[in-house]
């Protein structure tokens, strides 16, 4: 497994290896996209250390630390 990109599905909570499952590499907007698929239950959501989520959630975590 790749570092940095394990995801936990939030519906069925299996830990898997986001890099290359991405959910529909034909749509027009998939360029960029940070939407991946579980492999168990085949639940699409966004990766969560990706975009504004991604920048939202390091920023708090600082917050904490500090």
């Amino acid at each position: 497994m790749s570092d940095g990109t394990l995801e936990s599905c939030p519906l069925c909570s299996t830990v898997f290896d986001a890099e290359g499952k991405g959910c529909r590499p034909s749509c027009p907007m998939a360029k960029g996209c940070s939407t991946v698929c579980c492999p168990g239950c085949g639940y699409s959501f966004p990766q969560s250390n990706v975009g504004l989520a991604g920048k939202l959630a390091k920023w708090l975590k600082g917050r904490k630390d500090a």
